[in-house]
């Protein structure tokens, strides 16, 4: 046991783009946009102007009205990102606005080289810096501020989301049973966008991405039919449709409503699956969830976590 996810916070910009706005922007063929809708499934995107704090600020203000007496405790915040640089050159130095919200002893730091699978990763080590009575913060979330950002070529399409995630050593949210990641350099010059890209990423990714999911299994010492949901990274349809096949494990339990409505929301994906399937109500005490995201390098990541 790693420790306890004790709350999560949501927010989405305000703009909605559809696919054909989204798809002008990137230089989507029709063909592509066939593909993209009919067999990947994404059809909206949240966006738009505003900068990273302004994406950010929504959830850290949610968390401290929800969670007070936690967020006063809180000793660690990690911003964790798929794109390494995440601010406008000139603003780098600037302080965020939010950063007064923490106590002055507060540690910070940011995570990025899991790519979409940082969050996932992020989880244990920010768990190990904790003290008794202390809680850390995830952030995550970053703007989709360019076609070359907004685009993984034959995958899929990013929209913008934050998300603020609240763990502890010892709590009353679902327990953090294991954590797994697993990589593979010969996809490390996968750039997503590059017309000339010589990594066959995309070829490899369902495999890839069914080889480590049993290994975090086997890693946890549980089996597929022990797995009550799968809270995923909302990369398309088709792919987690054709895992769930050779997994043999229910596509109705891989929480694949997101897609459609966000998008690929860089490494919030499984949090923000898993915060809608409580909000739901469809998560019984004792369901064992597992979340599931995979990041361009390439690099898996899973928690597994007990309701």
């Amino acid at each position: 046991m790693l420790g306890h996810l004790e709350a999560i916070e949501i927010a989405f910009p305000p703009e909605i783009q559809s696919l054909d706005e989204v798809a002008q922007e990137v230089g989507l063929s029709r063909l592509d946009i066939r593909m993209f809708d009919r067999f990947y499934g994404l059809r909206r995107f949240h966006g738009g102007p505003g900068t990273l704090d302004d994406l950010l600020t929504p959830v850290i203000d949610q968390m401290q009205r929800n969670q007070p007496q936690a967020f006063a405790a809180i000793s660690h915040v990690v911003h964790c990102h798929t794109v390494p640089c995440v601010r406008v050159f000139e603003t780098v130095s600037q302080k965020p606005a939010w950063l007064d919200r923490f106590a002055p002893h507060t540690e910070f730091a940011s995570l990025t080289m899991g790519h979409c699978a940082t969050p996932l990763t992020a989880a244990e080590w920010l768990l190990k810096q904790l003290s008794p009575g202390r809680f850390g913060l995830m952030l995550i979330g970053e703007k989709a501020f360019h076609p070359r950002v907004k685009l993984i070529k034959d995958t899929t399409l990013m929209g913008e989301a934050a998300c603020a995630v609240l763990l502890a050593r010892q709590g009353n949210g679902p327990t953090i049973l294991s954590r797994y990641t697993g990589q593979d350099g010969r996809f490390s010059i996968q750039k997503g966008a590059d017309e000339h890209e010589t990594s066959d990423f995309g070829q490899h990714y369902v495999d890839f991405t069914r080889q480590h999911l049993q290994a975090a299994l086997d890693k946890a010492d549980v089996t597929m039919d022990r797995i009550d949901w799968i809270a995923p990274h909302n990369v398309n349809l088709s792919s987690w449709h054709r895992l769930a096949q050779l997994m043999n494990f229910p596509r109705e339990k891989i929480f694949l409503e997101n897609v459609p409505r966000y998008g690929h929301c860089f490494g919030a994906d499984p949090f923000i699956n898993l915060h809608q399937l409580q909000q739901q109500q469809r998560l019984q005490k004792g369901d064992t969830v597992l979340l599931v995201s995979v990041g361009l390098g390439a690099t898996y990541s899973s928690l597994l976590l007990e309701i």
